[in-house]
């Protein structure tokens, strides 16, 4: 029997997880096994998850959302078949309706159905430029029926097969914070697999949201110095590794020049800029893992959402 597993990282939110979990729980679809990775080696966290009869895995140090991901594929995969399916959670942005786990999932195994290479599906997605290593929002036109994308962006319910986890690996817990659901999603689309989005749903949040109509996605971009460095570096070394090395280099001048005129922003000033150029700075040399510590304006550890590709909405 076809098992759904559910993988949810955490940091630092015990008081809001009770209310997640509860909302997991409530699911017409609810996963059958919830492996709940804690970034924050809270005890007050492991007894949550226990009261809910899910998997605690304690991390022993804040992986960031890249590695608690990697933690938590790899605790599935060791014992999960190839025909299951696992679907990522996050911590403080439950699943929006009762049935939006089920839904997904019959997309998902829908698309598995007309494509035996589908590996992904989920709520919102978006494409990616290899020529120019950018982003790019699908239009409004072509969300209709099953619309192709290169990634399920974070806290959109991204639901893998795991036949293909098995095959493309992990997360790469290395990016630590920003665009690793990205780098996965063009690592799946070069080993051939399909990843999904069901257009008229995304259409409709789009109208919701007051999105539709729009030709360009918006950025978000990171006024915190320390989001700005991982989202140079993470675009950077993405681009480098997907496209090329030219390109690698395109994606970081343009990420140093975006630091540089941050200057000017009133949340970021000096150290946004400086944040930037050290971010593009590292793309070029290679260097991966958390080299910057998220921080907010108060200097106390600040929860990440997952949100490297947070900034592509709907």
């Amino acid at each position: 029997m076809t098992t759904l597993w559910g993988v949810l990282v955490t940091f630092h939110r015990v008081d809001l997880l009770p209310e997640t979990l509860g909302r997991i729980a409530a699911q017409t679809r609810a996963p059958d096994q919830l492996v709940v990775v804690d970034n924050g080696s809270d005890a007050r966290v492991r007894a949550v998850v226990t009261s809910f009869g899910a998997h605690y895995i304690d991390a022993g140090d804040n992986l960031g959302p890249a590695g608690g991901i990697s933690l938590g594929m790899s605790y599935v995969l060791d014992r999960a078949h190839p025909d299951d399916w696992l679907m990522l959670f996050d911590d403080d942005d439950p699943p929006e309706t009762p049935e939006s786990v089920a839904e997904v999932l019959t997309f998902a195994q829908s698309c598995l159905a007309a494509n035996p290479r589908a590996g992904a599906a989920g709520l919102v997605g978006a494409r990616y430029d290899h020529r120019r290593g950018q982003l790019v929002r699908v239009p409004d036109a072509e969300l209709e029926g099953v619309v192709d994308v290169d990634y399920i962006g974070g806290g959109q319910l991204p639901v893998y097969r795991c036949a293909a986890l098995f095959d493309v690996g992990v997360f790469d817990g290395s990016l630590f914070f920003g665009f690793e659901d990205l780098d996965h999603g063009l690592r799946m689309r070069r080993a051939g697999y399909g990843l999904y989005v069901d257009g008229a749903p995304w259409l409709r949040r789009r109208t919701q949201n007051g999105r539709a109509g729009l030709t360009h996605g918006s950025s978000r971009t990171w006024v915190v110095p320390w989001r700005r460095y991982y989202t140079a570096r993470n675009l950077a070394l993405i681009a480098r590794e997907h496209s090329s090395a030219a390109v690698g280099w395109r994606v970081a001048v343009l990420g140093a020049l975006a630091g540089a005129a941050a200057v000017t922003e009133p949340r970021s000033g000096v150290a946004g800029g400086v944040a930037g150029l050290r971010g593009a700075v590292d793309a070029l040399l290679g260097r991966r893992g958390r080299r910057v510590e998220p921080v907010n304006v108060q200097g106390r550890l600040k929860s990440p959402r997952w949100a490297g590709t947070r900034g592509v909405n709907p």
